[in-house]
């Protein structure tokens, strides 16, 4: 017995020992960080200076009183919604009917597919240029019907939707290339046993094509949503969080306020807001994910 313990207790340490180079870069780099962060959002430090006083939860008070806050949280909960679920039902879409399509499909997927690849800098610098309110092309049309040019970039409603057509525009790559091949590995003979039944357009999305491609549409959800939730390069390019802080998103917010304000004890609670609502959506989103396509 004695030895049997004695060797498994080897056994454990030998794992250890293997794991530990992978163990060393996760806690400097992941738990250290996410411990430290927590600690400075108790504190009214300002990055500069090398001292600092603890305020205990008035950072998070703070928050919960502030009207810009509330209005930054609204922005990102409606900029996450409509970053994830759009990108998806119009990639599926799309997915379909490059599935009936024999000749260059995979063509026309790889060239759809380029728009996730592209840095989202270089994506958000050529729509600024579309979305000008001077030369820009979409104004240009506008002009050429006889309409008024619109201010996009410069609007309260119209810098969001500009955003968000930007992100969902470069989600779609992604959604088209996953579900267009799981689309693909689809039982043909399920099908055809389907159209026999009498299961034809939405009660064969609905009982056939969705449950069988339900795993992957969970994987978008959830992807979708946390890359949303930490959008930043977009709306700094696009709409530099403006106007009036109407594309201002909490990750948007918290680099303002940790790298143009120096309020680094308010950043830090702020980015601990953050990750607690990241897993909060992740968590509803991937629930009703299962409850809608595993049903």
């Amino acid at each position: 017995m004695n030895r049997l313990m004695s060797r498994n207790v080897k056994d454990n340490l030998w794992a250890l020992g293997l794991l530990l180079p992978t163990l060393i870069p996760l806690l400097i780099f992941w738990i250290y960080p996410m411990v430290r962060t927590l600690h400075i959002s108790f504190t009214d430090w300002n990055y500069i200076s090398p001292t600092y006083q603890y305020v205990n939860l008035e950072n998070y008070q703070n928050f919960l009183d502030d009207s810009f806050f509330r209005k930054v949280l609204i922005n990102t909960l409606v900029f996450t919604f409509f970053t994830v679920v759009p990108p998806i039902v119009i990639g599926l879409f799309i997915a379909a009917l490059l599935n009936k399509i024999k000749v260059l499909r995979n063509f026309f997927v790889a060239a759809i597919f380029s728009s996730w690849i592209t840095p989202t800098i270089v994506v958000s610098m050529v729509w600024v240029s579309i979305f000008d309110g001077d030369s820009g092309i979409v104004n240009t049309l506008l002009r050429g019907i006889g309409l008024e040019p619109v201010a996009w970039l410069g609007g309260q409603t119209t810098s969001m939707i500009v955003v968000i057509i930007v992100t969902t525009w470069q989600y779609m790559g992604l959604a088209v290339l996953l579900l267009a091949s799981a689309l693909a590995k689809l039982d043909p003979e399920v099908e055809k046993a389907n159209d026999l039944d009498g299961g034809k357009g939405l009660r064969k999305l609905l009982k056939i094509t969705l449950p069988a491609i339900s795993p992957m549409l969970v994987f978008l959800f959830i992807l979708f949503t946390l890359d949303s939730l930490k959008a930043y390069d977009q709306i700094y390019i696009l709409t530099q969080g403006g106007p009036s802080g109407a594309t201002s998103t909490i990750l948007y917010y918290f680099y303002v306020m940790a790298f143009e304000w120096y309020e680094t004890g308010p950043a830090s609670a702020l980015a601990v807001i953050f990750l607690v609502i990241c897993l909060l959506i992740s968590g509803l989103n991937y629930v009703v994910s299962k409850y809608l396509f595993q049903k």
